[in-house]
């Protein structure tokens, strides 16, 4: 058996090819973006691409201290702007918190500022001036930022911003790690646009440079969760699977282990738990057996019983509205996006006082029910 499951884990490791909701072709080009904040000693230079009429170009500044630092984001396709300053100090997140009164829950935004500014604004988490007004709410966001969209990069920073925010208010806003920031931060850009390619070569970068230990997105990103539990709901991208579970690793394990080798290669990892973490099939950042429905109701129980939760939620897999499946307790929320942007008909999870709904365009509820599973 202990073979059996070295071998699963060695052939897990490799890159693997996805299908899912890809571009159907890449014809995007260098454009505007950032900021990007690097680190160089006492340096802080923040770079950024602006586009002037046909071609772009690479703009740095220099600074010396945090504090004279103003970042600003622009999404010329829509005409927003929205400006923060850096952070005092970055901390590693704690992984278990008590359940607030309201909690809204997104997934898989993968680059489409559209869809996360309308899913914000639609559950009373920011106001037309992207600040935070939801109070001691939290929002969950639950991985998959990064890749297919072309706006990755204002997306990070406004959760970076919003997260400030927050705690000021005594909320929360809590990111956790999907496949696509683990595959980012290790090297892999199949899925990476080449509108992101492009913009590094003008900076004088490599494109893992934009993300890696010296960077600020790339240090805040290595102080975030695998999985996180929050009053009797677990979250993670994938999904907690049946081998998971019956390591000997908990939930604090198993962030601390994504932490460890993030950004580290995936052939390159030889640890027996980290090769589980990071397994394409079956580690927390990649697992579909619960939502694909092909486990039994005995072991999403066991599941349960290992995260000390009641129910599961998470993306990574596609269903056309979110779903409740195993007697309510797996909630998969992973939806089309870019299609329901022009539909006209973003859902997303909202918890009221532990109860769970459906949150629509036009701040209804509705509460959940069984949807039918996209197509793998």
């Amino acid at each position: 058996m202990l073979q059996k499951l070295s071998l699963i884990l060695l052939v897990g490791l490799l890159p693997i090819r996805y299908l899912a909701h890809d571009p159907p072709g890449d014809r995007s080009n260098a454009d505007t973006d950032g900021p990007h904040v690097f680190y160089k000693g006492d340096k802080i230079i923040v770079r950024s691409i602006e586009r002037v009429d046909t071609t772009c170009k690479a703009n740095a500044e220099l600074f010396f201290d945090k504090k004279a630092v103003t970042l600003t984001c622009r999404v010329p396709e829509i005409g927003d702007v929205f400006s923060f300053p850096l952070k005092k100090n970055l901390k590693v997140e704690k992984h278990q918190w008590n359940l607030p009164d309201k909690m809204l829950v997104i997934s898989d935004v993968e680059g489409n500022f559209e869809a996360m500014k309308r899913m914000l604004l639609m559950g009373g988490v920011i106001n037309a001036e992207f600040k935070w007004v939801f109070g001691e709410g939290h929002v969950v966001m639950v991985g998959d930022f990064f890749d297919r969209g072309l706006n990755v990069t204002e997306c990070l920073w406004l959760v970076y911003k919003l997260e400030t925010e927050a705690e000021a208010a005594g909320g929360k806003v809590h990111f956790i790690l999907g496949n696509h920031e683990v595959m980012n931060l290790s090297g892999y850009t199949e899925y990476v646009r080449k509108k992101y390619l492009e913009n590094a070569r003008i900076m004088g970068l490599e494109y893992h440079n934009l993300f890696d230990a010296e960077t600020e997105l790339g240090r805040w990103l290595r102080t975030k969760n695998a999985i996180e539990r929050i009053g009797p709901y677990v979250f993670c991208h994938g999904g907690i699977s049946p081998e998971l579970a019956a390591s000997n690793m908990n939930l604090s394990d198993i962030n601390q282990v994504s932490r460890n080798y993030l950004g580290v290669p995936f052939e390159n990892i030889t640890d027996a738990d980290a090769q589980l973490v990071f397994h394409s099939r079956i580690g927390i950042f990649w697992f579909r057996g619960a939502v694909r429905r092909d486990l039994t109701q005995a072991q999403v129980d066991a599941i349960l019983r290992y995260a000390g939760a009641e129910h599961m939620v998470v993306g990574h897999t596609l269903v056309t509205d979110i779903t409740l499946l195993y007697e309510k307790r797996i909630v998969a929320i992973d939806q089309f996006h870019e299609e329901n942007v022009r539909n006209g008909k973003l859902t997303a999870l909202f918890i009221d006082k532990g109860e769970m709904f459906v949150l629509d365009t036009h701040n209804r509820k509705r509460p959940l029910a069984s949807g039918m599973l996209a197509k793998p």
